[in-house]
């Protein structure tokens, strides 16, 4: 079965009010002025599926408290919650769209690879991805020409980078 990542919508809560982006099924194309949100956007999803900081522009430090992103993964709709000041707390994931997060409680998992003695418990959030997106969790070496390299695991934002076009990197601001 072919897994599938359909995002629903984005939003960043704010202290007086939310922004909020709807998707649709299928391409979205995401374009307007320069300064307008657009990279935000972008890095926002980015760092909601896994990346390991977020760089905050003006108006979202100023203004915003944390992010939001309502996806589907397989058939099942999963709210995902991340702090944007602090990347190494905890992400929660709700097992329901964003409207309904007050009814339902979050599973907390771990931003990165690395233990943490408060939460002994708490899984990775990368396994989270895979598993929701019946990927093989996969490890592997460090350095492939030395026999005695270490297994590595690799992250679910491992393998989404490379799926994703930035376009300073094909020499172009108008892709």
């Amino acid at each position: 079965m072919a897994s599938s990542l359909l995002i629903n919508q984005l939003i960043v809560v704010g202290r007086n009010k939310n922004y909020t982006v709807n998707f649709n099924p299928g391409v979205n194309i995401i374009y307007g002025d320069s300064a307008t949100g657009k990279s935000s956007i972008l890095n926002l999803i980015d760092y909601l599926l896994g990346a390991k900081h977020f760089d905050l522009y003006p108006e979202i430090e100023s203004a915003g408290r944390y992010a939001v992103l309502d996806v589907t993964l397989n058939e099942d709709r999963y709210t995902i919650k991340r702090d944007i000041f602090d990347a190494s707390k905890l992400i929660e994931v709700f097992p329901c769209e964003y409207g309904k997060i007050e009814e339902f409680s979050a599973t907390k998992y771990l931003p990165n690879f690395k233990a943490n003695s408060n939460y002994p418990n708490a899984v990775f959030y990368s396994e989270f991805l895979f598993n929701a997106l019946n990927f093989n969790n996969i490890k592997i070496k460090e350095s492939p020409s030395k026999d005695d390299s270490e297994l590595v695991r690799l992250s679910f934002r491992d393998l989404f980078k490379y799926c994703y076009v930035d376009q300073d990197d094909l020499g172009s601001k108008k892709f």
